[in-house]
């Protein structure tokens, strides 16, 4: 090794062999090791550090966060996070490349502090005490150990310890913690009180984490902090994307929520720019595979170092830029991805994607899982609740995000009626929003009702068909055409139905000689790609002779290769006219001229329904092109039925939907969380956007605890002979007074029980004021009868004529004397019954109230025979005052029911089973209620004093429950998911992971099917056409298949063994009360491309294999893409398993199918 001379350093030392690299003693033997065999006892006591034993330190401009320089120091870092060691001091895994290996675990998830992985609840400040007493001092072979203390370890002395001597030490010792302990205690009482004001403080800030910038007003501290942009751009930015490029130079987290077409991107372009200026890395992350590859295309010209990772493409995955779908980079966390150290940035576009209900759950594993090194930028479209999102995101990684959000659309939208296809209203568009207005034109929506009903008079009426539609869409076109409004994106929520129409629009021609000889070269030159026959495939000829004629077509039926050739020439305004469903609107940027929607119902797979606002928005939000058009146009096409307009108001100016957390613990999820040690599935659970909510009130619950708990040390228990096992009795009052509400509320709100409670009718009643006392029915002011579930009665008590009653319980009432008064109205806590029922005395007081349902106690036989419906108008007159009453009805009531002293209840018939055993209930808690005595003169003030105290601890535990992990909303589903991954073999008892578990890890799609067919070699007698035959059951998607497959002998027996082993895991599931049905189990597998795909491994050619089936080709060109992922997984597995055979078999699987057509090149990529 080269000496630096006098005074040198490390820096010149690293500087030197920079610039000479000859000189790196590469070969030299290390002289870490010492000599051979020689062992040093002292070095065996030593924990071993880091493994790397130098770093780099970054030193930045502390204004505009630039790389001054960078210095090497030695020595582990102090000072920080398991997250930051986690990724600065782990090995390098040798085997995973850019995904990570399947064998590794993942990074420490940012905003998760140790005690929190650890299942702890502990309070800040609160330290763990080590128990060093019974630790082992001496290792077996070495003479002697460590030494831990003399406070610690008493008697590590050779000699015998003299007894008293010892008992000596040990009262010390206890007098010491004892003391020790109270000192604790002291410094957490001040802490606590000191931190009551920022407590208290806190509680005025409704958002902790997520920070709201002004995005509309000018950002002059922009030019004076930025003094060299990382990336320059052509144009002048807007404020919200100054504002987002300021809190980059921070490397903050931001959000961004703007309108499609607002300029989310730049703000993308910008941080991508600056990790290369700071010598880092940045993801950035799609919803679809479509989006990824353009992307790649658009950074690649920019950036140049750009790489692309989808399920079947690599390419440049050591560039600084890393382009990916949402599930690759799931994987990469999970698997330990050594891209991850250097990670800066993670770009999430289209984050509003997370409402997705299949694929949601991804974009959340992700933001919970990434290291604490991380910031991540989200883009997203506007949504209602962006805040809320960006205070989840900030709660989860404990750091600040930055939302930047502008309602501003940069090309304002006007919206339109189409109604014509007669030569009268086939040039009308009838407005019902003005660009850049917020307001609805009823005028607009009244002309075309009219315009609408004139052609069903002139046509007879009748329902839209086929031809119709397709007149009414080139009446439109043709309009379009000559008033300059397109190019148009015509949106249409059936594949069939695009078919259909444009099989009939042969006669459209919107494109110049000049235009379509640019066509047919750019589709002759895209098209020689493949091979001879797959150039005249039926598709591609059709698709072809259409965009000639400028028009296309864009779906998921529609091959790959055709769909971007469509992209890419409405790209350069060579497509006027593209039909496409609603997965173009996704992410994909191709902003047109013109929005045209064919309906506004769709079909969501349970029903049809119309569009919601953020769908809308989505699709109308492509209109307008920034820098060409001054507005966008939105069409809205009426066939038949005019939309009602309260529902269009809504769906074109209604808010946008709320984030919504599609979170579920899935098996996935669980063997890969578990693969680690140091993360906790119940961690990922607490920290989902769906506990976003309990996450938030947590702070006040620990706060409403402490003060409990402190409220509880200052009440004293009951001190009575009488009043015995009071808290005992308490809670068998509760149990008694929940049986008897729910007795109320199940026979009393029976339609034959309901119809018994009349005016007129005597009942019991228990209430706080008047516990089991009789009353009668008597007819309401407004109505004949009571109707709906309260009744006006008069109630019979002690005392003289009428009462105005006693004021009822209000909101200031606290809620364990309201819980309290409760029990102490219950007839069968106070032991109360007919029989034993005292009546008033002779002259009672009567007092007009009003009851629930659940407050009749009883109904009662005995019923006042006056005329109801002549006191009801006598009380109408005279305003319902109980003072007018007739005097004749309290002669009544005193003379048929009071004096016959003895009431009955009426018989309920009761015959369903579940009643006869809630009242068999009723009666054995009634008799454990009947072994406590109430006969103490202060019975009811020391049941209130017990009943404070218990009610306070049962908050207390209410609350203790809610700051738990028992309290999680998806806790009973992954114990359950657990309980099925132990019984199929995949987890020990311990939650260790078996073989098993760890093959399932390695699946990205149905994991524990296929790890079942593994571990039962169902692949080891399949040839590799039938292996990948039977597996397109999991990736292919359609459910109606006209063409059924033909089954060879081989199939049929590997599809009935393949369900027989997929059943196992339904049982397992059932087992454990994961409910399913056999018409789910049944949908989870499609096998209508089986036969295709059977064929097509054996060779076939595409055009041979589409002729025995009715699925389009681009739905099978994505079922065999996705195949050939899976076979991948499973390949992986072999070096789980370690059976190599197994693992050539799946390659070759895999290369039987990746082949031609299926697997061409992406234009993007070129």
């Amino acid at each position: 090794m080269v000496d630096p001379g006098p005074g040198g350093s490390w820096e010149d030392l690293v500087r030197f062999h920079t610039t000479n690299v000859e000189t790196l003693p590469l070969l030299r033997e290390s002289t870490f090791l010492g000599p051979p065999y020689s062992v040093s006892v002292e070095r065996l006591t030593r924990f071993p550090g880091p493994q790397n034993p130098f770093r780099l330190e970054t030193i930045r401009n502390p204004v505009t966060g630039e790389i001054l320089y960078r210095k090497e120091v030695t020595g582990e870092v102090k000072g920080l996070s398991k997250s930051a060691r986690s990724y600065t001091s782990r090995r390098p895994t040798a085997d995973g490349g850019a995904k990570g290996s399947i064998t590794g675990t993942h990074f420490w998830a940012g905003g998760l502090s140790e005690d929190e992985s650890e299942g702890e609840d502990l309070d800040e400040g609160e330290d763990l005490r080590l128990d060093l007493n019974n630790l082992k001092t001496i290792p077996p072979g070495l003479p002697r150990g460590a030494q831990f203390g003399e406070e610690m370890v008493i008697g590590l002395d050779n000699e015998p310890a003299d007894i008293q001597e010892l008992i000596k030490k040990l009262d010390q010792a206890a007098k010491e913690e004892e003391e020790a302990g109270r000192e604790k205690q002291r410094k957490i009482s001040t802490r606590l009180e000191l931190n009551d004001e920022e407590e208290e403080e806190e509680e005025k800030v409704r958002y902790k984490w997520a920070v709201t910038l002004d995005s509309e007003s000018a950002v002059p501290e922009f030019d004076t902090q930025i003094v060299n942009l990382a990336y320059e751009f052509p144009f002048t930015l807007d404020s919200f994307q100054k504002q987002a490029v300021l809190k980059l130079h921070s490397h903050d987290n931001v959000m961004v929520a703007a309108h499609t077409s607002a300029g989310k991107t730049v703000v993308a372009e910008y941080a991508i720019a600056l990790s290369k200026h700071h010598m880092t890395k940045v993801i950035y992350t799609s919803p679809i595979k479509a989006l990824s590859n353009q992307k790649f295309r658009d950074f690649k010209e920019k950036f140049g170092d750009v790489g692309l990772l989808t399920g079947d493409i690599q390419i440049n995955t050591t560039a600084q830029c890393l382009i990916m779908t949402t599930e690759i980079l799931r994987s990469m966390l999970y698997n330990g991805s050594d891209i991850t150290r250097d990670l800066e940035w993670v770009i999430f576009d289209e984050v509003h994607y997370i409402n997705n209900e299949d694929r949601g759950v991804v974009w959340e594993e992700v933001l919970i899982m990434l290291p604490e090194h991380v910031s991540v930028i989200l883009l997203s479209a506007t949504v209602a609740n962006v805040t809320d999102f960006a205070e989840w995101v900030g709660n989860t990684k404990k750091k600040n995000v930055y939302v930047v959000k502008t309602m501003k659309r940069p090309v304002p939208l006007e919206h339109f009626l189409y109604t014509g296809s007669n030569k009268k209203t086939c040039k009308e568009l009838y407005k019902i929003v003005a660009a850049g207005k917020k307001t609805f034109i009823p005028e607009g929506y009244k002309k075309a009702k009219v315009s609408l009903e004139t052609k069903k008079g002139k046509s007879g009426g009748g329902r839209p068909n086929t031809t119709t539609d397709r007149n009414t869409i080139s009446s439109l076109i043709h309009m379009l055409d000559q008033e300059f409004l397109l190019p148009a994106v015509v949106f249409m929520f059936s594949k069939k139905r695009i078919r259909e129409l444009v099989e009939g629009l042969n006669s459209l021609d919107l494109t110049t000689a000049k235009e379509k000889n640019q066509i047919r070269d750019f589709t002759g030159k895209c098209v020689s790609r493949l091979k001879a026959p797959d150039q005249i495939l039926p598709q591609i000829q059709f698709l072809r002779d259409l965009m000639e004629r400028g028009i296309a077509v864009h779906h998921s039926g529609v091959l790959p290769l055709m769909k971007e050739t469509a992209e890419l020439l409405f790209e350069r305004g060579l497509i006027k006219v593209l039909f496409a469903t609603e997965t173009f609107a996704m992410g994909i940027n191709m902003p047109t001229r013109t929005v045209v929607f064919d309906q506004i119902n769709k079909w969501d797979g349970g029903g049809i329904r119309p569009l919601q606002t953020s769908e809308y928005i989505q699709m109308a939000g492509r209109a307008g092109r920034r820098g060409k058009d001054e507005t966008g146009t939105v069409i809205i096409l009426c066939k038949g039925k005019l939309p009602d307009s309260i529902e269009l108001e809504s769906m074109v100016l209604g808010k946008s939907d709320d984030l919504s957390s599609r979170f579920k613990p899935t098996y996935n999820m669980i063997l890969s969380v578990m693969k680690g040690n140091d993360l906790r599935v119940e961690d990922m659970l607490k920290r989902s956007f769906a506990e976003y909510e309990g996450q938030v009130e947590s702070r006040d619950y620990k706060k409403e605890r402490k003060q409990l708990e402190k409220k509880l040390t200052s009440m004293h228990p009951v001190e009575c002979m009488v009043c015995s096992d009071l808290p005992v009795m308490y809670n068998e009052a509760l149990i008694m007074l929940e049986l008897e509400i729910k007795w109320r509320n199940t026979v009393l709100n029976t339609p034959r029980v309901g119809k018994l409670i009349t005016p007129g009718r005597c009942i019991m009643i228990s209430t706080t004021q008047f516990p089991f006392h009789v009353a009668v029915v008597v007819p309401s002011a407004t109505s004949s009868s009571s109707g709906g579930e309260t009744f006006s009665v008069v109630v019979v008590h002690e005392g003289g004529g009428w009462s105005s009653g006693i004021a009822a319980e209000n909101s200031d009432t606290e809620r364990w004397e309201r819980q309290v008064n409760s029990v102490l109205s219950s007839p069968g806590v106070m032991q109360q019954t007919l029989a034993n029922f005292h009546f008033p005395s002779e002259n009672p007081t009567f007092t007009p109230l009003t009851v629930t349902i659940g407050q009749i106690a009883s109904i009662l036989n005995e019923k006042v025979t006056q005329d109801m419906e002549a006191i009801r108008k006598s009380l109408m007159k005279q305003k319902y005052s109980p003072h007018n009453w007739d005097s004749t009805f309290l002669d009544i009531l005193v003379r048929e029911v009071l004096q016959k002293r003895k009431l009955t209840e009426v018989n309920y018939d009761i015959k369903d089973l579940e009643l006869v055993e809630l009242q068999r209930r009723m009666e054995r808690q009634r008799g454990a209620l009947g072994k406590f005595s109430v006969s103490c003169l202060h019975f009811t003030d020391h049941f209130r004093q017990t009943g404070q105290m218990e009610f306070t601890r049962q908050e207390i535990e209410r609350l203790t429950y809610r700051l738990s992990d028992q309290s999680l909303h998806f806790l009973p589903e992954f114990q359950t998911r657990v309980r099925v991954l132990r019984r199929l073999g995949y987890l020990r008892e311990n939650d260790q992971l078996k073989l098993k578990g760890k093959a399932a890890c390695a699946m990205s799609t149905s994991e524990l099917v296929i790890t079942e067919l593994v571990f039962d070699n169902f692949f080891k007698d399949l040839e590799v056409e039938a292996i990948v035959a039977i597996l397109s059951c999991m990736v292919f998607q359609q459910k109606n298949v006209q063409c059924e497959p033909e089954w060879t002998e081989q199939l049929l027996n590997a599809k009935t063994r393949f369900l027989n082993l997929a059943k196992r895991i339904v049982e397992a599931e059932v087992q454990e009360g994961l409910m399913k049905s056999d018409a789910e189990f049944e949908q989870e597998f499609k096998f209508g491309a089986v036969e295709v795909v059977y064929k097509w491994a054996k060779g076939e050619q595409f055009s041979k294999i589409m002729e025995c089936t009715d699925v389009d080709e681009g739905t099978i060109v994505r079922c065999i893409t996705r195949l050939d992922e899976v076979l991948r997984c499973i390949k992986d597995v072999s070096k789980i398993v370690g059976d190599v055979d197994f693992g050539e078999k799946m390659d070759r699987a895999s290369k039987s199918i990746r082949r031609d057509i299926v697997f061409a090149a992406s234009l993007y990529v070129q």
